[in-house]
Parts: structure tokens; C-alpha cells; sequence
């Protein structure tokens, strides 16, 4: 029963070339035998919305209001910027005090930090599965499964497990309910993107074929089936049928990867791949208990100088929440430690 059940946790890339994978493995089990042998950043509640606007020289929407580590900042940005931080108070950068103007881009250069890092410290490989998964996270909003889908799926198999006589205990329908309708979703995204793929076998200098004309080379053929057969099986030495199996198991990544280029902002690029490099780095932090003591004292102070009603809970119920906004105040202190900011 669990081999049954595992098939709806596959990768996505697998999920609708099932069949053909399976074949593939078959045919490649036989060669084996024959020859025997896988930024909200920080809290910003310190602009001053009230004080009184100064009447600065009217800059272009263009004009670079400062840098920061020799990244321009254009007006455009820095008046989103503030007209979002301050829910549409204030629009206009330029009518800020200096010393304001100068604490936001502060608070901008965190994610013009954090962007630049996430671009040089991420691979392009790391980058294009971060942009797949965002891809398919938009994809899944607009191809739900009902639960009565789930549920008739559930229940095939649980008569298939059941014919079989399976000994093991099949799990509740409401404990994998929800694994199951991410799945079922994720395979109805995929069957939808590569039900009428073109898939053609070229066999010549050095590219093994193509899907809706997106070439695939051997060398990428090989490393599939290097691991699918145990490093055994090389694109040379198969037959037609299998070629076309082993390009049917490439063509969702390859379709998902070509499908981020049109349907994804730069905007949700960038932002995706600086929120994963934001959650890797807080990772990696270290954050000891006495950093966590010294950060709840801290918020206990702040909460008697501001003589507040509200009651801090025991640190150990928010121990966990603590770590998180420390790891992320570390991760924000050593981008900002050298950073460079110059106002315009």
C-alpha cells in the first residue's frame, strides 16, 4: 500500500510522464540484466508621515535620488516606495527632511542588498527552480481539483490495495487528502503543458532531440539515464522507442523552464530568488540562547518605557518566533555592515 500511495508524492517533473518513465525503467532493467553487471526584512514603523513638507526642487521620475554600493536609485522607486510604506501619505520622495529621506533608503537598500547576494551567491540552475516553482504555484490557482476528484482517486486505490490482498494499513482518507490534491494538482498543470508537446529525435551533432523545438542535448539524455540505469545505459546505445521515453521524461522541465521566460514578471523573478537567499541565509545563522534572552529582554524594556498594557508572553512560547526575527536581524546587520549609501 505505501508503493501505491508514494505515487502521489512524485516529482513534478515526473508527474505526467509516469508511464513513460515506467517503460523506460522496464526496458532499462532488461539491459541491466542482460549484461549483468535526485523582503519584508525588518520593521519600518519609523518614517515621520506628520512632519511638515519641505518644497524641494522638482526632480524627473528618472532622476537618481542616491546610491548604494554604487546601485542607482531612481525617484520612481524611492516614490513607490514611500507612498507604500506610508499607505499613500506621502507619494513624493522628495518632500521628505533629508535625515528621512536618508533612513529610507536605508530601509531600501536592505532588499537592493539582499537582490545583489541572491544573484551572485545562487547558481543558475538554483535560480530556474526557484522560478519553476513560483511558475507552477500560479499555475495550481488556476487549475484547482475539487475534493470529490481527490476522493475517486483515494478510492481506486484503496480497491487496487484491496485486491491485492495488502496486509499493510491504508491511511485515512483526511490524512493525505491534502498531499494528494497537490499532487493531482501539479499533474494536471503538467499534462496540460505537455499533453500535445512535439517531440522529435534528431540524433546529431551532439543534440538528442527536441520538444516544441526546444533542443535537448545528449549529454542531458545521458545524465537522466545515468540515473535511471545505474550509469549503465548511454542515448547511443537505445532504441528509437526509448529515445522518445527519455525526451518525454525531460519535456516538463524543459516546457516549465521555457514557460517562467513568458509568464513571469522580472518584478516575481527577482523578488522569488531574494526571498529564497533571505530563508537560506537566516538558516545558516547561528542564533544562541543568549541571544534570544538578550532580544526578549530587550522587547520587555521597550514595553515598560512605552508604560504598555500589553502583557509579553513567557519566553518559551515565543522562543521559536524570537529566533526567527534574530536570524533575520543578523542576516540584515552583516548586509548593511558595509554598505555604502549616498543621497543625491
Amino acid at each position: 500500500m505505501k508503493k501505491i500511495f508514494m505515487t502521489t508524492v512524485a516529482t513534478v517533473a515526473m508527474l505526467n510522464t509516469a508511464v513513460q518513465a515506467d517503460a523506460l525503467k522496464n526496458s532499462l532493467t532488461n539491459m541491466l540484466n542482460q549484461n549483468n553487471s535526485t523582503p519584508g526584512m525588518i520593521d519600518l514603523n519609523r518614517i515621520n508621515t506628520t512632519s511638515k513638507p519641505v518644497k524641494p526642487k522638482t526632480r524627473s521620475s528618472k532622476a537618481v535620488v542616491a546610491t548604494v554600493n554604487g546601485e542607482k536609485v531612481i525617484k520612481k522607486e524611492a516614490d513607490a516606495y514611500i507612498k507604500k510604506r506610508t499607505k499613500g501619505q506621502i507619494k513624493d520622495f522628495d518632500t521628505l527632511p533629508k535625515a528621512q529621506r536618508k533612513r529610507l533608503i536605508g530601509e531600501m537598500a536592505i532588499s537592493i542588498l539582499a537582490e545583489k547576494k541572491a544573484k551572485s551567491d545562487l547558481t543558475d540552475r538554483e535560480k530556474n527552480a526557484i522560478y519553476a516553482k513560483v511558475w507552477m504555484q500560479k499555475e495550481i490557482l488556476k487549475s484547482p481539483v475539487s475534493d470529490e476528484e481527490v476522493k475517486k482517486v483515494y478510492d481506486e486505490l484503496k480497491d487496487k490495495s484491496l485486491k491485492k490482498d495488502s496486509t499493510k494499513p491504508i491511511p485515512d482518507f483526511d490524512k493525505i487528502k491534502s498531499n494528494m490534491k497537490i499532487q493531482m494538482t501539479e499533474k494536471k498543470v503538467i499534462d496540460k503543458l505537455t499533453n500535445d508537446a512535439n517531440i522529435t529525435i534528431i540524433d546529431a551533432n551532439m543534440i538528442a532531440g527536441s520538444i516544441n523545438g526546444i533542443l535537448v542535448s545528449i549529454e542531458e539524455t545521458n545524465k537522466v539515464l545515468d540515473s535511471l540505469s545505474k550509469g549503465v545505459a548511454k542515448w547511443s546505445t537505445l532504441k528509437s522507442l526509448d529515445k522518445e521515453r527519455v525526451l518525454k521524461v525531460i519535456a516538463p522541465t524543459k516546457l516549465v523552464a521555457e514557460a517562467t521566460k513568458s509568464d513571469l514578471t522580472q518584478d516575481e523573478k527577482t523578488n522569488s530568488v531574494t526571498n529564497i537567499w533571505m530563508q537560506n541565509s537566516m538558516r545558516r545563522v547561528k542564533v544562541s540562547e543568549e541571544d534570544l534572552k538578550k532580544a526578549y529582554a530587550k522587547i520587555e524594556k521597550n514595553l515598560k518605557r512605552m508604560k504598555s498594557n500589553r502583557k509579553l508572553p513567557e519566553f518559551d512560547k515565543i522562543k521559536n518566533r524570537l529566533k526567527v526575527q534574530v536570524a533575520k536581524e543578523k542576516v540584515i546587520m552583516s548586509l548593511m555592515k558595509d554598505a555604502k549609501i549616498i543621497l543625491k
